[in-house]
């Protein structure tokens, strides 16, 4: 087990415990250089012939997850090999499986199977059309995850595999039996196993929306799926059809790709046997006025520049009806007239730029329950559908690519889908082609973990650009140095780079205090954490005690100027409000910087203002929230590191340092009430030691109290004698 607080690789520390099976765990970890979350499961390698299989299972999910770029899969960042001990960082993806919610709820909304299958069928279509396709095998409510905000996640690749076109059968059976095709374990005759294809999934995924619609395990008895309608009769007959196409023993029966199976669940009204009806009615009517059709075709022709001009006016109420739904905050509404837009004029780039802008708002506004207002993952993948759909020549549009790329460098964080997109940008387009090629670059250099001379040649020539295309008032210079920090940050540790990072940022800021737009505080906010960690690095590089003091003391005084900015937003949201028990991102962030700030005076020999800045923290951050426990753990590491670096023989402190044994055993019996203290690793290793200290002053008192007690009986004896 990895104790809590390493860092692994320089930057991914170890923050609790989240998940444990059989030969593995999973961690919730930090990347301290981006801000990140990430998951980050350890496997032991031991030699056995099943960590061997583990080990193997898990090399083919990060081959195949890290080429993957679609929101509902999860990608697989970093993989790491620590003395025998691998560790793969991954996506950290909060709430829990369909499995989970269907032993708790039992059977699920239509509306909410219909649009995780959605999702769903879209994320296999993306794995299928991959180079080579790849064919997951394993569907099933264990393997999604439902996010907090709604959206769904496909998990655990252990099973899935490159589809060869050449390999006439695969070497061993592998899904989950309820849910695999019978392709899967072999032909009715048992003669063994056909050859898994796109279809194989597709099957897989009727057999999850059969389960998840009616709540039936296939798993269980009576081991069949019988038409869902004889479970539910308040169920749509297209649904139904569907679910029964996608479950055929033959694959030649099932739908033969997800495109088909897409497009019906978008469309499964229109297979209901009652749309149909009415169908056939209107095709009576219609029928009867094919003669006036035929004669209206000469003035429908004639009129067609008119039903242009009216589809363009349609087309931009329905983005004016959808703006004015976003200025009164119904921006559920809004993304709904967006997408009427959309299915009337699909190759206008408006209601694109329109829906993104509004899933980012959305994104930063908060619910009652703390939960995001839209989940802008579940935008993303509308949108990349519509995209690599080839809808129209919307793909053409460099806006459209310029932005997607920027969302997902900027908001998901998601650097390598972010290069897709700038990738994709024409290069001779005026307003985003140089700076795609530019932002193309930060983005593979922060996807990748090597970084060459002319890599930096690039960077320096993009500072160049920023500086001299844009004035100190265009939003677009901030956004670039952003991107330009976050690179230096992340390689800061190589030869000089910390110092050209310094004067850029430094130049940053001179630039900045001349900005008036309302993200002003948020770009303050990130040139100062970039440059904590660029002092950091200069104080390590540092050829004297002065000029590493002199960094240290910079990195004390750009934490503070960030904590300036998290106090003003904790009054600004209630849902960020420091303190509580919420984790929400102004608490991480403050504790974060006040931790370094204690942590940096300590480096520095400042004792008093470590102690100091640790007790703000505590009287800030209270006993109950869920990173109090870290607080008071790393307080108490801190004095008592420095007791046992003055003097290793605990049982002396009281008597030499009695001010520093007095801090010490408060803080001792301050941290035992937090909620999760004894979770924290740190905390533990100091445990046994600080009883043995408690129980000798306890041990020390009794003993004064019975020697007091014996002067007493003396006294008395005396008096009456």
């Amino acid at each position: 087990m990895t104790k809590e607080g390493t860092v692994l690789d320089g930057k991914y520390e170890i923050w609790k415990e989240v998940g444990r099976g059989g030969m593995s765990i999973v961690y919730l970890a930090r990347d301290n250089r981006l801000n990140k979350q990430w998951a980050v499961k350890e496997i032991r390698n031991d030699g056995s012939k099943a960590t061997d299989t583990l080990l193997k299972g898990l090399e083919r999910e990060a081959n195949i997850l890290k080429n993957v770029d679609h929101p509902v899969l999860p990608r697989i960042v970093d993989i790491i090999n620590q003395k025998g001990t691998i560790y793969v960082v991954m996506d950290f993806i909060e709430g829990e499986t369909i499995s989970q919610r269907l032993k708790r709820e039992g059977a699920q909304s239509q509306e909410d199977v219909i649009d995780w299958g959605l999702q769903l069928a879209s994320a296999l279509d993306y794995l299928h059309k991959m180079d080579p396709p790849v064919i997951y095998r394993d569907m099933k409510p264990s393997n999604v995850m439902i996010k907090p905000e709604g959206g769904v996640k496909l998990i655990d690749f252990g099973t899935a595999k490159e589809y060869d076109v050449e390999n006439l059968a695969d070497t061993t059976a592998l899904g989950t039996k309820g849910y695999a095709a019978p392709e899967q374990f072999g032909d009715s005759k048992g003669r063994g196993i056909y050859n898994t294809d796109e279809r194989t999934d597709i099957y897989n995924l009727g057999a999850t929306l059969y389960h998840m619609v009616t709540g039936k395990n296939p798993c269980e008895p009576p081991y069949e799926m019988r038409p869902i309608r004889e479970w539910n009769p308040a169920l749509s007959t297209g649904l139904e059809k569907i679910i029964l196409k996608c479950i055929q023993s033959d694959p030649k029966d099932r739908y033969q790709n997800c495109s088909e199976l897409i497009y019906d669940l978008e469309h499964y009204e229109e297979l209901d046997d009652s749309f149909r009806k009415k169908n056939r009615i209107k095709f009576a009517a219609f029928a009867s006025t094919l003669a006036l059709s035929i004669i209206a075709a000469g003035v429908m022709v004639y009129g067609h520049k008119g039903m242009k001009r009216i589809k363009m006016e349609n087309y931009n109420a329905y983005i004016e009806e959808g703006n004015s739904h976003r200025s009164n905050g119904e921006y559920s509404e809004a993304i709904a007239e967006y997408k009427n837009a959309f299915n009337l004029d699909s190759d206008n780039e408006r209601a694109y730029l329109e829906m993104l802008s509004m899933y980012i708002i959305g994104s930063h506004e908060y619910t009652d329950d703390g939960k995001p207002v839209l989940d802008l993952d579940e935008g993303l993948t509308f949108l990349a559908g519509r995209i690599t759909t080839s809808n129209g020549s919307i793909e053409a549009s460099d806006a459209v690519l310029f932005r997607m790329g920027f969302t997902y460098f900027d908001e998901i964080k998601d650097y390598k889908t972010a290069s897709k997109y700038f990738s994709l940008v024409d290069e001779s387009d005026e307003e985003y082609g140089e700076l795609a090629g530019y932002y193309l670059t930060v983005s593979k250099l922060l996807s990748s973990n090597e970084i060459q001379t002319t890599d930096f040649e690039k960077i320096s020539a993009f500072v160049e650009h920023t500086e001299s295309q844009y004035t100190n008032k265009d939003q677009t210079k901030y956004i670039n140095y952003k991107m330009i920090g976050m690179l230096y940050a992340k390689y800061v540790n190589k030869p000089g780079v910390a110092k050209t990072a310094n004067d850029t940022m430094i130049q940053a800021l001179e630039s900045l205090s001349e900005y008036e737009g309302e993200d002003m505080k948020d770009f303050y906010y990130c040139y100062y954490d970039n440059l904590i960690e660029i002092n950091q690095q200069l104080a390590l590089d540092a050829e004297s005690e002065d000029a590493a003091k002199a960094a240290y003391e910079n990195v004390i005084s750009y934490a503070n100027e960030t904590l300036v900015i998290i106090n003003m937003r904790d009054g600004s949201d209630p849902m960020q409000k420091i303190g509580g028990t919420a984790t929400n991102s102004n608490n991480s962030d403050y504790v974060n910087k006040m931790d370094r700030i204690a942590k940096t005076y300590g480096k520095i020999g400042d004792f008093d203002n470590a102690v100091k800045t640790y007790e703000e923290l505590e009287q800030k951050i209270g006993k109950e929230n869920a990173l109090s426990a870290s607080v008071y753990a790393s307080h108490l590491d801190y004095i008592y590191s420095y007791c046992d670096k003055k003097n290793s023989d605990v049982s002396t402190w009281k008597k030499s340092m009695p001010d520093k044994y007095e801090m010490l055993m408060k803080i001792y019996d301050e941290g035992c009430d937090v909620v999760g203290i004894e979770d924290s690793v740190t905390w533990g290793k100091r445990v046994s030691t600080m009883e043995t200290l408690k129980n000798s002053v306890d041990d020390e008192e009794s003993e004064d109290t019975d020697e007091d007690a014996d002067d007493a009986d003396g006294q008395n004896d005396d008096t009456q004698s």
